[in-house]
């Protein structure tokens, strides 16, 4: 009788005799004979011939190249492979990439999602309904070795999308002082400025939510604006006195038209509205001013000539932004105009808004308007209203946009979040303490102040 090895010996020679099929076929009728117990031992013995990883055996540059046609959300999953693929997805370059393709980098140049610049306070904070959480703020330094820069921000950036889009903020403690209402605000994301109609201007520290400096001498009368360009900033006050502060230590440095904010000269004065003026606004060496002579004017601070004199709107423009290439302004005839900063030819007039046009925003792709008849409209520059947004009740005062999102603040404590992409409607903050009237807005944070007496101010924290 034949052994076992003369058996096995045969059943092989067999084997090797079969085409490719039949070899593929006889091996499934095998493991169907199989008990558990032996495809156990079969899978052990399999295991090491089939774990082939092409990680280890590839130039680490061909590796990176292979992942980084990876998404974001497979990347992730790679890492949790093992160690080895856990530092080649942990790469600059790649996650660099889909920071840039998401519009994160901008995260990377002042880092505003570090944790060091997390808001943090002693007390319990209000929530937003839908925060279970504080904003995350987490460690990367457990992990052996620790994350790359742009993986960490792209998580950052994230979460805080993610915070922007559910609701998920905080509020941090109201900032009160001032003893009558707020006409303006200006901050910088550490620092903020706020002018009262009780004479004075206060300094605050956001981090902490303290007031650091009261600007009130020589303050005579309500201060009606303010600017902050640190360690600056300029008041403007209803005793016709334009005044320069170190925000640093509240030391007024000059009572300063335009002029001179280091000697204090007067540089030029700008003539040409036949009535009251407005609204101002400046960019680099360029100002626009409306009034109520129904005109818009462009000047050059350098020569103090007027560049352009926009005429088209049929009352008073309230709102106006402008860049290089274009002027856009917001009237009370309901009308937004778009003008070419060069030849101040009018291109586009959208017309649609039932209301006064009292504030607006954009960027390359749209404009966004607010409005007295309660609405928000996304426009393109060809003048097509791509969508309405209805939310708010009364007034829309406040608009800021970054990137597809827009922020309108209105009346009734009402503050909305919308995706300009869909024209939906992400989140309402219905929580906002107090009415108000001016809004400021950065990628962390939102800051409104209050028109009621006495004047507050709240912060809004989203990381």
């Amino acid at each position: 009788m034949a052994s076992f090895d003369e058996k096995a010996l045969g059943l092989l020679t067999e084997f090797e005799r079969f085409t490719r099929e039949q070899q593929s076929e006889l091996l499934k009728r095998l493991l169907l004979k199989c008990q558990p117990l032996q495809l156990r031992v079969l899978y052990a013995e399999l295991k090491p011939l089939l774990a082939i990883d092409f990680a280890s055996n590839l130039p680490k540059e061909v590796t990176h190249r292979i992942l980084s046609y990876l998404p974001a959300k497979e990347l992730c999953r790679v890492t949790r492979c093992n160690s080895l693929w856990r530092d080649r997805a942990n790469h600059n370059p790649i996650w660099h990439k889909l920071c840039q393709l998401r519009g994160w980098e901008k995260f990377g140049e002042n880092q505003p999602l570090s944790l060091d610049n997390s808001t943090v306070y002693t007390i319990d904070r209000p929530t937003s309904p839908s925060c279970k959480t504080p904003p995350p703020a987490f460690s990367t330094g457990m992990l052996q070795p620790p994350t790359c820069r742009w993986k960490t921000i792209y998580i950052r950036a994230y979460y805080l999308q993610k915070n922007w889009e559910t609701g998920n903020y905080t509020i941090a403690p109201i900032l009160r002082g001032h003893r009558e209402p707020i006409n303006d605000i200006a901050c910088n994301g550490r620092v903020l400025v706020s002018a009262g109609s009780d004479n004075c201007a206060r300094v605050w520290d956001i981090k902490e939510a303290r007031c650091t400096h009261v600007l009130d001498t020589p303050h005579t009368d309500s201060v009606r604006c303010v600017q902050l360009v640190p360690p600056k900033c300029v008041t403007g006050c209803a005793d016709g006195v334009v005044r320069i502060f170190n925000v640093n230590t509240g030391a007024c440095i000059r009572n300063v038209c335009i002029w001179n904010a280091n000697s204090g000269k007067l540089l030029q004065t700008l003539r040409g509205h036949t009535d009251e003026i407005e609204f101002l606004v400046m960019r680099k060496s360029y100002v626009i001013s409306t009034s109520w002579d129904e005109s818009i004017r462009l000047w050059d601070t350098t020569s103090g000539t007027c560049s352009l004199t926009l005429r088209g709107h049929s009352e008073v423009a309230y709102c106006c932004q402008f860049d290089d290439e274009k002027v856009v302004t917001g009237g009370g005839d309901n009308l937004i105009m778009v003008w070419s900063a060069h030849t101040g030819e009018c291109t586009a007039t959208l017309s649609g808004h039932t209301g006064e046009v009292y504030c607006l925003a954009f960027n390359d792709e749209i404009i966004a308007s607010g409005s007295a008849d309660s609405s928000v409209r996304i426009w393109s520059f060809r003048g097509v209203c791509l969508f309405t947004l209805e939310e708010h009740i009364g007034v829309v005062r406040c608009l800021h946009l970054s990137g597809d999102r827009l922020v309108s603040g209105g009346d009734r404590k009402k503050i909305a979040v919308w995706n300009t992409k869909s024209g939906k409607l992400l989140n309402v903050v219905h929580r906002n303490p107090t009415l108000l009237h001016k809004l400021w807005a950065d990628e962390t944070k939102l800051i409104t102040a209050s028109p009621e007496k006495p004047g507050t101010i709240t912060i809004i924290n989203y990381w």
